[in-house]
């Protein structure tokens, strides 16, 4: 299952081969959304990259004993949360950032890559959507175009 801002990307997620995708639009839509795919259970593991009211959306829409992990903030860093969706759903909450990382959460990482990842990169089973390719001075470019949700894949920086 994959969720996206925008009504443009549906086609783009079901061809990565997410054999659900949900346009989340006002975060109590999403939550009954997800629901309603997963019968009623929620999601098993929920990759929050939006954050503001859809990381709120997200509690409840998660799965009994599962996981949220906020990675990215790009719909703002604050959220009025519904505390109770975290032990009525016995959930744990994960927040991530790659920029920020401790060397224990770091270190990992490669060995992952290298044993699972990899190999499928080099099988073609993964491949990147590159949305736009900016140069390293274009960084704040870069960062307002992911900012407006208006991508569709990656924004890559370039160092010459």
């Amino acid at each position: 299952m994959a969720t996206t801002r925008s009504a443009d990307k549906k086609d783009l997620l079901a061809r990565l081969g997410a054999d659900t995708v949900i346009i989340a639009g006002p975060a109590g839509d999403l939550t009954d959304a997800v629901l309603t795919a997963t019968g009623g259970e929620g999601a098993d593991v929920v990759l929050d990259h939006a954050a503001g009211d859809t990381f709120a959306a997200c509690l409840p829409a998660t799965a009994l004993d599962r996981q949220v992990v906020n990675i990215g903030r790009l719909a703002g860093p604050a959220a009025t949360v519904d505390l109770d969706a975290l032990p009525f759903r016995h959930l744990t909450v994960h927040g991530v950032s790659f920029g920020f990382s401790q060397d224990w959460e770091t270190v990992p990482v490669p060995e992952g890559l290298r044993a699972e990842v990899l190999p499928a990169v080099a099988r073609g089973d993964v491949a990147p959507v590159i949305d736009t390719t900016f140069t390293i001075t274009q960084h704040q470019e870069a960062a307002a175009r992911l900012g407006a949700a208006n991508t569709v894949g990656k924004a890559v920086l370039t160092f010459a």
